[in-house]
């Protein structure tokens, strides 16, 4: 079994990427507090105004207003950052170098740090929507188009707009996103998680437990390449279709799934628990897991018996109703999508597969509105690891559909 590479291994770092019904759009006299905005004109570049404040305490927001508007807002939603960070506005996926571009091309760009880290679905999805009221102050004229765009979990908070507020929002840009839903995620990361657990007990942390240390890269590593039969036996559960290049690169791309999926879970599961009041959050009571596609070399019949060891040993949970009713609300795609939809993601992302992309596809198209949405996929095999020249590429694919109506060519 080849070792996995020190260049290699770097590269499959996972990136930081990654309710009721938000609110509306607060009065603006309600919602600008000037008390706490700060207000600087800069002497050169794109912005003839920055307005920084809050909308609630630790709920930070950014407005730019470039020198030469072109008569659209963006709102931009931020990705994953751990529970118990620090809240707050700082670049993350390359944000501050698209904005920037964004600003030279006289767009007006508004972004909130949300009032809170980790699965902040509902929170970010309110504070992203006050956005609107804030921008508004500050903009000569009303916007004649608003565009959404957002990394990760801030992905799945713009199509959550995108989706509810359809008159408001003229369209959305979704990179390396959950867009599938909370729940196709959430039991995802607990299939792996239960797997691991037997196939390699070696890596702390269980469906409902967090690693007591982080895990790591070479963590994951040593323990699969110490039992490869059990990487390819999770890789081929239906359940558990960790994502991996085809070729010289399946076993690195496997481990690097293997370890964003182990390493989302844990850096998560706490979070997700005190948002379901401590209700179970995961379920496979009942579930048989059984071999999906065939990854790997090894024979179907090896990969069934691994994997009816494993049906037959693994932890059962019990998905609470309450819990449910929660991650589903926050949220799951209807697919309705009524103003164009251009996601971005990477073919190999270890931490939100592209099953979410899938799952998105035929969501929308169920609802008879699959020409709204254009896939874009590049062939990376790391969360959010989209450069900001893609992400520009796909951010102008979606402003030229929506001035024109004419979709781009898939």
């Amino acid at each position: 079994m080849p070792a996995v590479r020190p260049a290699v291994a770097a590269a499959l770092l996972l990136g930081a990427c990654a309710d009721p019904t938000a609110v509306p759009a607060p009065a603006v006299a309600a919602a600008l507090r000037p008390a706490r905005a700060v207000v600087t004109e800069p002497a050169a570049g794109p912005w003839a105004r920055v307005v920084e404040g809050e909308t609630g305490p630790g709920a930070e927001y950014a407005l730019h207003v470039p020198r030469a508007w072109n008569g659209t807002a963006v709102y931009y939603a931020h990705g994953f950052r751990d529970a118990g960070t620090e809240v707050g506005m700082r670049d993350q996926d390359e944000f501050y170098a698209i904005r920037e571009a964004l600003g030279a091309q006289g767009y007006a760009v508004a972004a909130s740090s949300y009032a809170r880290n980790g699965f902040a679905v509902k929170d970010g999805a309110q504070r992203t929507h006050q956005l609107r009221g804030l921008l508004a102050a500050q903009l000569p004229a009303p916007a004649a188009r608003s565009l959404l765009v957002g990394h990760s979990l801030g992905a799945a908070i713009a199509l959550d707009l995108a989706e509810r507020y359809p008159a408001q929002y003229d369209g959305a840009l979704l990179m390396c996103g959950m867009v599938g839903g909370t729940l196709l995620q959430t039991q995802y990361l607990g299939h792996v998680r239960a797997l691991a657990s037997h196939f390699f007990p070696s890596i702390p942390g269980s469906p409902l437990v967090a690693s007591p240390v982080p895990i790591t890269i070479p963590m994951v590593a040593n323990a699969a390449l110490a039992n490869p039969a059990g990487l390819f036996a999770i890789a081929s559960t239906r359940q558990t279709p960790l994502p991996h290049a085809p070729g010289p690169m399946l076993v690195q791309t496997l481990i690097g799934s293997l370890y964003g999926a182990l390493s989302f879970h844990s850096r998560g599961i706490d979070d997700v628990l005190a948002l379901t009041h401590g209700q179970t959050p995961f379920g496979n009571a009942g579930e048989t897991y059984a071999r999906g596609a065939t990854v790997g070399p090894l024979p179907p019949a090896a990969l069934d018996a691994l994997i009816a060891g494993a049906d037959a040993a693994v932890a059962r949970f019990t998905l609470a109703p309450s819990a449910e009713a929660y991650l589903s609300h926050h949220f799951t795609p209807t697919g309705n999508l009524q103003r164009p939809v251009v996601t971005v993601h990477n073919r190999f992302d270890p931490a939100v597969p592209y099953f979410h992309v899938d799952a998105l596809r035929a969501r929308a198209v169920a609802a008879g509105a699959a020409d709204h949405l254009l896939e874009r996929a590049p062939l990376g095999a790391s969360h959010c690891a989209i450069s900001a020249a893609q992400a520009l590429s796909g951010f102008g694919e979606l402003a030229q559909w929506v001035a024109t109506g004419q979709k781009p060519a898939p």
